[in-house]
Parts: C-alpha cells; structure tokens; sequence
C-alpha cells in the first residue's frame, strides 16, 4: 500500500516525515479494519446469545440460524413468506421457546388445555375467529392468567373434530390438518380428566374463562365457552417490562403468526397460487389493498348454516370512494388487490374499478373458491365441487397477498379484515400502513387495525 501526501502539503513522499505518516496510517488501517471485522462478526456471527434468564451464555451452540429470513422478504415478493419463530426470533421466538419445552412429562410442566365446544361440529367460527381465540388463550397460558410469577403453561389444543377440517387427506381432521402444532407437547403428557380421579388436585376444569384457579394445578382445561379470560399485562412474562413500556400489536401479531404457521403441504399450495396471482414487478409501496367481507357479515343475510349477520355492511360505493382518496393522497399508487368470499360483490366491485379507474392494475386471487361465508362448519355445502382444503387454502392466498400492500379500505367489525391489517402493519411488505375503516368496531382489535400502536 502506497501513502501519498496532499499535493499542497508540500511535504516529498520520500521524506522522513512521509515515512512516519505512512507507518501511522498502515497501523491506524489496520486497527479500523480488525476493529470493523469484529463488530461485523459478533452482528452477524454472534459467539454468544442470551438465555432464557436473560444472561449470557457463552458455552451455549447457537439455537438459531445466523442470518434472519426477514433481511430478504422482499424477494419473495410473488413467492410464500411467512415468519418463521426459530429464524425471526424477537416475540416470536419467544413464544415458540416456551411452547416447545425440552422435557413435557416433567410433573412441574404445566398445561392450559383448550377444549373443543361440546356441539364443534357445528361450531361457525371462520379462520380468524379460531386465531384470536387461541392468541388470547396463548396468552393465558404464557402468564398463567397474569400471574407469571407461578411459571407458565404450554397451550395444547384437544383432538376433537375441527370443523374446517371435515374429510382432511392431508392429516387429522383437526387444526394439525393445515397447522402446525402449537407445542411438540402430546394429549398424553398432560393429566386427562376423563379418567383421572375426580378429587384429583392435578385438573381443573374452568366454567368460565375468567374463573379463578389454583395456580400449582397442573393441568388447566378451558371452559366450554367459545370465549377467553382477557390478559392484563401480556408483556410480564418475557422479561421486558410490563404493557405500558411496550406495543400491544407487536404482541397481538406475534401470537396470531403462530398459529397460522401452515403445514408443508399447505404452503406449497399458497406459494403455488402467490406466483400465479402477483406480478413480480409488484410494489408494495404502491398498492391498496381492499378484502370485501360482505355475504354472512351482513345482517338479515339468509345463508343457512353461518353465523348471525353483524353489520349493515357499507356499500360498494364506499370502497371506491376511499380507493380514489388514496389515490389523490398518493399519485404514485399503480395497484389494487381486491378480494373478497362473496362473488357477486367481488364481481360487481372490480367491474366499477374497470369503469371509474382505468389505470389502476387489479389483481386478483385468480382461482378463489369464494364460498360466500366467512363460517367454517359447513365450507363443504357452500361451493359445488369445492372441498374445505380448497377453502382454505383459497382464504389464506387472500390473506398472504394483502400483506403485500400498504393501503387499506377495509371494515374492522370483521376480525378476517381487521387481522389483515394488523399483520400487515407488524409483518408486512410495506412500510407506513394507512388504513381507511369504513365499517368501525369499537373494540381493541379493530383500534389496532385501524390506527396501529401508539
């Protein structure tokens, strides 16, 4: 390496003074180059990682792989993404930690148990009811009911019918047909009440989700209600503080990306129809994203079979209204993802996009079974030559593509269209997610769909 003096220094480089500077520099390049080496390898190649008490352990092999999936998101643009606990870490990988514990016959692992209903057959609940209702119940179990100070409990679901998974060829016709389990813990490590003693002091089964309980009961069952014992400090249990000094969507998310963790088979379906659906030049910066959740949402729909109608559902006009507000708001905007589960008013919707915005590209989820019910006990019956795999598999694209947008005209009274927007918002393609709610919820859900965190 040779060192050169500035021309109006007017100091000759083979002077002695020249020589000294050069050695000065060489010792001053090297210190900044060994220096450098070392930062960039304990970011990148870390020799030590924190433990589960939050110390460090030196002696431990890395857990998980050296580099995170989410540094290349973007070049799965038209291919599956989701994130993955053991890679993605954070919040996440927390809460896989804790439900994948190294010893599950141990008489100190407790368990939360969640109960199917005793009718489950004809359970109505759609895909992100099932998801919300196991997030809070995850939630339970990590801080055993605000009380993480007695430990936590591994959720394990039962292995009654799961209504959506009625004639499954791919696995049990329970939620394992298309997830992934939620623990590597099995029905035959926790304390089974049907056949335990009935004065047994290991099982509690609660009749109702805020019952209180003994906390050294080992095996905790759910109640038979449909609804949850609602979590006051969600955060207490990782170690990082409580709610106030953190973001309740982060947590929310968190949650609700692992249980919709999708079985290999599953995945390849949704990748399958993500290549088909978006166009590679894709921006996510520039895209509005519009789920039309209409048909067994709205009130005195006559769909047999579904859920009770919720709301008066917005009309179409609306949407459009909000798409051309977006789109004075941002002139850069070139695409807009429509779908929804009800035909005739997906149909009737892009024929207006067609009519009053030309220049917009619409994509579709081409291939949609759109089985005109958002309910999830009788998929089946609802779309001829359609099986519930299809529904699903069809449901979940949607939900994949739209976190490939940044825009949002949207009703959070549906939880399917409000955890599109909160995951959008945490695990998304895009930055600065905007939503437009034109069919409010007053609920906290629907807040952190609508606005996000504070």
């Amino acid at each position: 390496m040779e060192a050169k003096t500035s021309p109006n220094r007017g100091t000759p480089n083979n002077s002695p003074r020249a020589s000294s500077l050069t050695q000065f520099r060489m010792i001053v390049v090297s210190v900044t180059c060994a220096t450098l080496v070392s930062v960039v390898n304990n970011i990148i190649m870390p020799n030590d990682r924190l433990s589960s008490s939050g110390n460090r352990s030196h002696d431990t092999p890395q857990k998980y792989p050296k580099t995170s999936k989410k540094l290349t998101k973007d070049q799965h643009i038209n291919t599956f993404w989701w994130p993955s606990p053991e890679e993605y870490g954070g919040i996440l990988g927390k809460i896989h930690d804790f439900q994948n514990p190294s010893d599950c016959s141990a008489p100190s692992t407790k368990f939360f148990v969640w109960r199917s209903r005793s009718d489950n057959e004809n359970d109505t609940r759609g895909l992100t009811a099932w998801a919300h209702a196991a997030s809070s119940h995850m939630l339970h179990a990590l801080t055993d009911a605000d009380q993480p100070e007695a430990g936590h409990r591994i959720l394990i679901n039962d292995d009654k019918l799961f209504p959506m998974a009625k004639g499954c060829e791919h696995g049990p016709e329970t939620r394992e047909c298309y997830f992934e389990p939620l623990t590597n813990c099995k029905l035959s490590d926790v304390d089974d009440y049907e056949t335990a003693d009935p004065k047994s002091t290991k099982i509690k089964i609660l009749s109702k989700p805020d019952e209180e309980y003994d906390r050294s009961v080992r095996t905790l069952y759910t109640s038979d209600s449909i609804w949850f014992r609602k979590v006051k400090d969600m955060y207490s249990w990782t170690g990082l503080g409580f709610n106030s000094q953190h973001s309740t969507i982060h947590m929310t998310a968190a949650c609700l990306a692992y249980y919709f963790r999708v079985k290999p088979w599953l995945r390849k379906e949704i990748d399958e129809r993500l290549r088909r659906n978006i166009p590679l030049d894709l921006n996510p910066q520039r895209t509005i994203g519009v789920p039309i959740r209409r048909s067994d949402k709205c009130r005195r729909h006559a769909i047999e079979g579904s859920a009770p109608g919720e709301m008066e559902c917005p009309p179409l006009e609306e949407y459009l209204k909000k798409v051309k507000e977006f789109l004075a708001f941002d002139p850069r905007i070139e695409n807009v993802i429509v779908t929804s589960e009800d035909k005739s008013a997906c149909d009737e919707f892009l024929e207006v996009l067609k009519k009053e915005l030309p220049s917009l590209r619409v994509i579709q989820n081409i291939g949609d079974v759109q089985q005109g019910t958002g309910s999830g006990s009788k998929l089946e019956a609802y779309t001829e030559g359609s099986s519930n795999a299809e529904v699903v598999a069809s449901a979940l694209t949607s939900l994949h593509m739209h976190m490939r947008a940044r825009y949002f005209v949207l009703t959070s009274k549906s939880t399917w269209t409000s955890t599109i927007a909160v995951m959008a918002r945490v695990y998304g393609f895009a930055s600065e997610v905007i939503v437009f709610d034109i069919g409010p919820n007053k609920n906290t859900f629907a807040h952190l769909a609508r606005r996000g965190c504070a």
